[in-house]
């Protein structure tokens, strides 16, 4: 691994832990064995970090919006919603992804870093609405703009109730009545 990866990796799981506003640019140097100078070559201030966290984390959550795009459009609508809510929660089950998954929400949740983030939010906020939008047009019970933000808004708030659940959370049970309740509401 590339130190420059080794920082951002390691800048993810102190921010998962201890949150943005309480890691230093010294305990990420610390966590990856490296010097604040390295840090400060690959970034040019911790800010800038933080925007490389959110892109490498993106990257991750993108692959799965981008996924519908490469869906085979042979299969009908409902196979495909099934498909695509089937790829979110198993990528929010990765414990990888956990991690990212929580750096992401804390960073929503503080004002300096959401709005120092607004614009990559923004662009994987509409990825997310598009891919949604695409599969539902091909559903004649659907109305694709608000039922894509309500999918997504009941995924955020399961996402959320996952993360930070103390104990064991049913997830799987959880996307099996999800995609449940989705294809009733669809008339599918």
């Amino acid at each position: 691994m590339d130190r420059k990866r080794q920082i951002i990796d390691s800048a993810i799981e102190l921010f998962a832990t201890k949150g943005y506003e309480n890691t230093s640019v010294a305990a990420i140097c610390e966590h990856s064995n490296v010097s604040k100078g390295l840090v400060f070559h690959h970034f040019k201030n911790k800010d800038g970090l933080l925007r490389e966290v959110f892109m490498r984390m993106a990257e991750i959550i993108n692959e799965v919006g981008e996924s519908v795009v490469n869906t085979d459009l042979e299969q009908s609508p409902k196979a495909r919603l099934v498909d695509f809510l089937d790829k979110i929660f198993l990528s929010m089950a990765s414990p990888e992804h956990k991690l990212y998954y929580q750096v992401d929400f804390q960073i929503l949740c503080q004002r300096s870093t959401r709005t120092l983030l607004k614009d990559l939010f923004d662009e994987r906020y509409q990825l997310m609405m598009t891919s949604f939008e695409e599969i539902l047009r091909d559903i004649p019970a659907a109305t694709p703009e608000v039922d894509s933000h309500m999918i997504i808004a009941e995924i955020d708030g399961i996402a959320l109730n996952y993360l930070f659940a103390t104990k064991d959370y049913p997830l799987m049970a959880i996307k099996d009545r999800f995609i449940q309740k989705q294809l009733l509401l669809l008339g599918l």
